[in-house]
């Protein structure tokens, strides 16, 4: 099928720099609907093109009608949107994808091509617009990746009301989706007679991230809905156990082909179901015992529903709220000790654009200086050589041995134990090792929720990324 009104093309040259903050009527430019733009990223490591899909209207736009332009400079993504007589930006917001990550990978550095499906969704426009999707190059530039023209009004823009069997539950309740951050929780691997356990699993993991500051004291600032959605199959995929199940939202573990790593390529079938209701960020539950979840900026976060035997019961209650720290605020991962998929994810010369870690190639400008401690050292010395050997022993004991258990218990104790020293403690400066690697990369805090595998709060840099994003969008 043509689009006529389409104009697609690749720039390669066209630098751009985050847009400033702008005064945007958003009666002027916007009608009360969301457009939602699906497409495809197709390439390897070091090529990426983006291909139209479909243009949906879909339902009540839920996102801020007042901070139009982000201006967060958070996202590997970042998605512009002009009013196309008069050139001006009436739109732009951040984020990050799957395919992005992928492309870290060995599979894609080896030059295996793959594609995958994504989403950018923005205020129904009452006029055409030019549609643009910018990529940080190396040196973190954005350079325009995708360009398209879209009359609202076009026959090729799909007005489907999708409807689908599945009920609708208003969890939390604090006002209108355009005065609120909206979370949708999605369950998947449920059936219909799982339902029950997945409104327990819901509740028990909301529980916890409103539990946890500033998300608790911020709680009036959200609402928070739940589609039963139901698969026909419980569980989800496990394909290093041979283990395939049919489900709604197409989870699965080995993402990337990381053994813990949960996501779904469904995109489409995920943002069709979640069109049911108003939305900023979906989350989905797996109906899974086994350790595993994931997160990404804007795109979606996954969460195992609870812990296998001989697994502490509370590593799920940290996995939730960790990954809601990366869909939400753009958290970056501030530990270094776990196997990833990601080859040099972050180049030592370059500032990484998340908020809490930092290469410090910018000293002198330190994303988080104002909130250091005075007399703080920077980089900030920390007992890390010992930490590291703990945890490296640890790694080297016989799991077959019949005191394996007891050896391991130990040295993570005395890991801990230097995380925990109170030396350390309410200090924030920059402490080596953050962002999966073990040199060139600082975080904040001496511990955090994004780094260590524990029920420790959000450090001073990660709250305050939390409440600029809510602010953001609920201002």
């Amino acid at each position: 099928m043509k689009y006529p009104y389409k104009k697609l093309f690749v720039l390669f040259v066209f630098l751009f720099s985050v847009p400033l903050a702008a005064d945007v009527s958003y009666d002027c430019f916007f009608t009360d609907n969301t457009l939602r733009v699906d497409y495809f990223q197709t390439g390897t490591a070091s090529q990426e093109i983006i291909s139209l899909d479909q243009i949906y209207r879909e339902g009540e736009w839920p996102g801020t009608r007042s901070n139009l332009i982000d201006t967060l400079n958070l996202g590997q993504y970042l998605l512009k949107v002009y009013d196309l007589a008069t050139n001006q930006l009436i739109f732009s917001h951040g984020y990050a994808s799957i395919f992005g990550e992928w492309q870290t990978t060995d599979e894609a550095i080896s030059g295996t091509f793959r594609t995958m499906h994504g989403t950018v969704r923005l205020p129904f426009p009452k006029r055409s617009v030019q549609l643009i999707i910018a990529k940080r190059n190396k040196k973190n530039v954005f350079i325009n990746q995708f360009s398209t023209t879209i009359d609202p009004g076009s026959r090729f823009v799909n007005c489907e009301q999708k409807s689908f069997p599945y009920k609708i539950n208003a969890l939390i309740s604090n006002g209108a989706p355009k005065n609120k951050v909206d979370l949708l929780i999605m369950g998947d691997g449920y059936t219909k007679k799982d339902l029950k356990k997945f409104h327990r699993d819901v509740k028990r993991y909301t529980d916890d991230l409103f539990r946890v500051s500033p998300f608790k004291e911020r709680a009036k600032d959200f609402n928070v809905r739940t589609i039963d959605v139901i698969s026909k199959d419980s569980g989800i995929d496990e394909p290093r156990k041979n283990q395939w199940k049919q489900t709604a939202l197409g989870t699965s573990y080995n993402s990337l082909d990381l053994a813990r790593y949960i996501l779904s390529l469904s995109n489409k079938e995920i943002h069709d179901i979640a069109a049911m209701v108003p939305y900023d960020n979906i989350y989905i539950l797996v109906n899974s015992p086994r350790y595993g979840g994931g997160g990404i900026f804007n795109c979606m976060a996954t969460c195992y529903s609870g812990s296998e035997k001989g697994q502490p019961d509370w590593w799920s209650d940290y996995v939730f709220v960790h990954e809601f720290g990366h869909v939400f605020a753009g958290l970056a991962d501030e530990y270094y000790t776990s196997d990833v998929a990601y080859n040099d994810l972050y180049p030592p010369d370059v500032e990484p654009w998340e908020p809490n870690i930092t290469t410090l190639t910018n000293k002198e400008h330190l994303k988080w200086a104002a909130l250091i401690t005075p007399g703080t050292s920077i980089p900030t010395p920390w007992e890390k050589t010992r930490y590291d050997s703990l945890l490296s022993a640890a790694k080297q004991l016989d799991k077959k041995a019949a005191d394996y258990d007891e050896k391991d218990k130990m040295l993570h104790q005395q890991a801990q134990a230097i995380l925990d020293s109170p030396k350390y403690q309410g200090i924030v400066g920059c402490f080596e090792g953050a962002g999966y690697a073990s040199q060139g990369i600082y975080r904040p805090a001496i511990d955090c929720r994004m780094f260590s595998k524990s029920l420790e709060g959000f450090c001073p840099v990660c709250r305050n990324a939390i409440e600029r994003m809510i602010n953001f969008q609920v201002n």
